[in-house]
C-alpha cells in the first residue's frame, strides 16, 4: 500500500534518538489490471484488523475484482502462524475457511478460484454465442 519515499544505497548510521520515514502511496497494480478492457480473472487479498466482511466487499467493489480473499491480522492471526482462517467474496457469492493449515487452506483455495473462473469464462461464452445467434 505504501513504500518508503527515499531509499538508501546503504545502512542508515544512528544519528539521534528518532528517525523519520516519508511514504508514499504505492501503484495500485491489481485496480489497473481489473480495469483493463479484457481483463484477466483478478483475485484481490484483503488482510484486515477489523470489519473484515465490509472492507472486503468494499476493496472488491471498488477496484473491480472477479473475488477476494479476506483474513483477519493481529497477534497470533494471519502472519507467522501455520494455520489460518479466511473468507472469500465475490459478486453474489461468499465462503468462509475454518482456520487450518495454510498448505491445506491454498489447495482449498485454488480449487474454488478455479471453479468461480470457469463459471465465469462459461458466462462469457454463453453471452458470445447468444450474441452471436441473434445476429
Amino acid at each position: 500500500d505504501y513504500q518508503c519515499d527515499n531509499l538508501s544505497n546503504q545502512k542508515i548510521k544512528k544519528q539521534g534518538e528518532t528517525l523519520s520515514l516519508k511514504l508514499t502511496k504505492s501503484p495500485d497494480i491489481l485496480s489497473s489490471v481489473a480495469e483493463q478492457k479484457k481483463s484477466p480473472f483478478t483475485v484481490g487479498f484483503a488482510a484486515e484488523t477489523e470489519n473484515l466482511k465490509k472492507y472486503a466487499k468494499e476493496k472488491l467493489r471498488l477496484k473491480s475484482l472477479d473475488m477476494i480473499i479476506a483474513n483477519k491480522v493481529g497477534k497470533n492471526l494471519g502472519f507467522d502462524v501455520d494455520e489460518n482462517a479466511v473468507s472469500v467474496f465475490w459478486n453474489g457469492g461468499e465462503k468462509k475457511f475454518e482456520k487450518k493449515r495454510k498448505t491445506i487452506l491454498a489447495q482449498q483455495l485454488v480449487e474454488l478460484i478455479t471453479e468461480r473462473f470457469c463459471l465465469k469464462l462459461d458466462n462469457s461464452k454463453m453471452k458470445t454465442s447468444n450474441v452471436m445467434s441473434i445476429r
